[in-house]
């Protein structure tokens, strides 16, 4: 991480010191007690079931001070806040000003993960970056990503999720983005956010906290497209059909393995290999060319970059199993992306199956949305559909009732002890729900000897 003493952190967080702060650069900032090494400053949590600050004591002669709510019975330089979960805020913050990094912001429903490690990729042929890792894109997340920059990085890319009105508020002003890409404005969070009207109200908090003016968007997305720009910020947009800056021509799929594609740039154009299936990763990739663009990346650059691009485990991330493979986005899905990803499925060679689960937060049109996607499934042409989740078995149903002979709602033990048994070599099996599904246990199951 970059340089930064106890001082500076205690002025950052506007703390009460408790005992004598050690002079000196801290040698890193951790929340989890079994990752602190001699020099950690230790953030002791508060939880449901674990509270941090009964690990205080145990990290005596370890950690050079703890930030906490009460002071603790320990022989530690203590940091008393009102809210050990603000002071992580306000250390990221501090460290983003410190670090002078461009930062560009990821946000959208749908594609956040994938857009963020594209864009990564492309601007990493030119700078030094750092992007977020797994999901740490909320408010614990997102400061916990800037902790780990060091003085060599030049670029932060960080992907900025919320599923709440004010979440978005807070995270801007931890991140200051220099430029703001967004990937759609889908049914997400509806629970919370209503409609996608409220989406878009929700993700556009962040450009009142921008420190630049660039904002990358959709333009395939009518509520992006349709979105006023503020003033003093400047539109860049990206589309593949669409008549846009950043758009692609000629495109070429190569089963679930790749897709060739002339990206076009206003007045210039590439050809890429993108080593992804899928309209939406041809998207994706327009976007992460767009904002690679604006960082002053040559063509060159941008498609080293795009074909460079590696799949996160559990997007889309294949694993061969007994002459089948199975696909694993069981990262996160929506509406959107389980259209997207049975879409490439799709293309895959012999026979098409998939083990779907619910999709969550939907709020009143939750039913509608899973039988939509049951639809969808029995559009696809496959041959077997297993579902497992309470909303899910209206996928099954839907499926059925539009032509899927072979839909099956089930309990897991039953959807891995039915797949177990049905994959053959040569079989595609994807495998999608929401995060909270934990549907990657069914793949463990299913490949368990």
């Amino acid at each position: 991480m970059i340089r930064i003493d106890l001082n500076e952190i205690s002025k950052a967080v506007g703390g009460r010191v408790v005992g004598s702060l050690p002079e000196g650069p801290v040698a890193s900032i951790v929340t989890d007690s079994r990752k602190a090494v001699p020099g950690s400053l230790f953030i002791a949590l508060p939880g449901q079931n674990v509270d941090g600050h009964s690990f205080v004591k145990g990290l005596e002669g370890v950690i050079c001070a703890a930030i906490v709510e009460h002071e603790v019975e320990a022989d530690v330089p203590q940091i008393v806040v009102y809210s050990t979960y603000k002071a992580v805020g306000a250390i990221g913050a501090y460290i983003r000003e410190k670090s002078g990094v461009t930062v560009v912001g990821i946000t959208g429903s749908v594609g956040k993960t994938s857009v963020k490690e594209l864009v990564a990729s492309v601007l990493s042929q030119r700078y030094r970056v750092l992007k977020t890792e797994k999901n740490h894109n909320n408010e614990l997340g997102l400061p916990m990503t800037l902790f780990r920059l060091e003085e060599e990085h030049e670029v932060a890319v960080l992907e900025m999720g919320i599923s709440f009105f004010g979440e978005m508020t807070r995270i801007s002003a931890i991140a200051k983005p220099d430029m703001a890409v967004f990937t759609n404005i889908e049914n997400v969070h509806t629970e919370n956010l209503v409609d996608r009207d409220g989406v878009l109200r929700a993700k556009t908090e962040l450009v009142a906290n921008m420190r630049g003016s660039v904002l990358v968007l959709n333009a395939e997305d009518d509520k992006l497209a349709g979105y006023p720009v503020p003033e003093g910020k400047e539109a860049v947009y990206y589309g593949v059909d669409a008549d846009c800056f950043a758009h692609a021509k000629d495109i070429v799929y190569h089963g679930m393995e790749s897709t060739d594609f002339t990206l076009c740039l206003g007045e210039g154009s590439v050809r890429v290999n993108l080593p992804a299936s899928g309209r939406h990763m041809v998207l994706n990739s327009c976007a992460a060319a767009a904002a690679g663009h604006r960082m002053s990346l040559t063509l060159e650059e941008i498609k080293r970059g795009l074909e460079a691009y590696v799949p996160v485990d559990g997007r889309m991330s294949r694993i061969e199993y007994k002459g089948a493979v199975i696909i694993n986005d069981c990262y996160n899905a929506s509406p959107a992306s389980m259209t997207a990803s049975l879409g490439v499925l799709k293309k895959a060679e012999g026979r098409k199956l998939a083990l779907l689960g619910d999709m969550l937060e939907l709020g009143e049109r939750s039913d509608e949305l899973h039988e939509q996607v049951g639809r969808t499934a029995a559009e696809t042409g496959l041959d077997m559909l297993v579902t497992v989740g309470a909303n899910s078995r209206l996928m099954a149903s839907a499926a059925a009732s539009h032509g899927l002979e072979n839909a099956h709602y089930c309990t897991r033990e039953e959807a891995a002890k039915i797949l177990k048994a049905e994959l053959k070599p040569g079989d595609t099996l994807l495998v999608k729900a929401s995060r909270g599904m934990a549907l990657e246990k069914i793949i463990s199951a299913i490949m368990e000897d």
